[in-house]
């Protein structure tokens, strides 16, 4: 059986409730698939002074950090019995570890439990989309391990997913986004949609290249975009007979408006492949993916290059063993 393994970055607030109620929807999109997600959450608090004083005011710091620490696992283990089924939680379900950087920790959280995605929670920004933090734009520049962004106010979203939407523009890192979203629609038993984004620039004035010359660009590009799309669809189901992927290409005079154009919906999760500076196996979320993570009307999931996923073997050719 095909097993998922993710880890929330918790804290005890509306972000990390979000966090794992996108956790709750990929297991039961997974159960419904007779596959498994399991999941962990992981607080990271700050280090203390790693030489023990006879400074009473030393001593109650650690104390302090220590009970919130406690606290915070309490409440970890309250939010995932409430949203998942007991056999969806791993061993330990909740924990914490201390470390100057949460961002680190969380990395380090992930390597030692031989994690397939990390969830983070959104605390600012409007409702139904996820505005980057520091810990969270830490992450987008630094993850080894696939990022699954929940929106703020995803707690009230229930349910299995519908679908997993991948951007493909044919590059390297877009091949491991799309490898990594396969993987995960197959082990899933859910849809694959490959998209591919035009938005159409601003006619500048004079225009140099004429009236109408932007839409000849864009056009010309959704065309070559079709034509990419194509065949990594011919390539993913050749590699998993199960899926069979659409393909649409987004058009529009904006981001929204483009992301709009490809039918994204409220089931929908959102596949992006990491920008071409980053270090291989590292997330580095560049200019255009920052701006789909921004304008997304649904969750994003940012894999970094080399992701483990992406050179996962189809599930439904060699499934793991309980």
């Amino acid at each position: 059986m095909a097993t998922t393994s993710v880890l929330v970055g918790w804290l005890p607030d509306e972000a990390g409730r979000d966090s794992v109620a996108w956790a709750a929807r990929a297991a039961a999109t997974a159960r419904a698939a007779e596959s498994v997600v399991r999941v962990r959450c992981c607080t990271v608090l700050p280090r203390t002074w790693p030489f023990p004083t006879s400074n009473a005011a030393d001593a109650d710091y650690r104390r302090w950090v220590r009970e919130r620490g406690d606290e915070s696992v309490r409440a970890a283990h309250d939010t995932l019995t409430e949203f998942l089924d007991p056999g969806e939680l791993d061993e330990p379900a909740a924990f914490h570890v201390d470390n100057p950087a949460e961002s680190a920790g969380l990395i380090g959280a992930a390597a030692t439990h031989h994690t397939d995605l990390v969830v983070l929670g959104s605390t600012d920004g409007p409702p139904g989309r996820f505005t980057s933090g520091s810990t969270s734009d830490a992450l987008l520049h630094s993850s080894r391990v696939p990022l699954a962004l929940a929106p703020r106010g995803y707690a009230e979203r229930r349910g299995p997913f519908r679908r997993l939407a991948c951007a493909y523009t044919g590059t390297e890192e877009s091949e491991d986004a799309v490898d990594t979203a396969a993987v995960l629609a197959d082990r899933w038993g859910i849809p694959l949609h490959l998209v591919a984004f035009a938005p159409r620039r601003t006619t500048t004035f004079p225009p140099l290249g004429g009236y109408g010359a932007e839409d000849l660009v864009t056009a010309q590009w959704a065309e070559q975009a079709t034509a990419l799309l194509r065949a990594a669809a011919t390539r993913v189901a050749e590699s998993h007979p199960t899926l069979a992927p659409t393909c649409a290409v987004g058009v529009g005079g904006g981001w929204e408006d483009v992301l709009r154009s490809v039918d994204l919906g409220d089931d929908d999760v959102l596949v992006l492949g990491s920008s071409r500076p980053g270090p291989v196996a590292r997330v580095f979320l560049g200019s255009t993916a920052s701006k789909i993570v921004r304008h997304s009307p649904v969750p994003v999931i940012v894999v970094p290059r080399g992701s483990r996923l992406g050179s996962a073997r189809p599930a439904h050719s060699s499934k793991e063993t309980p």
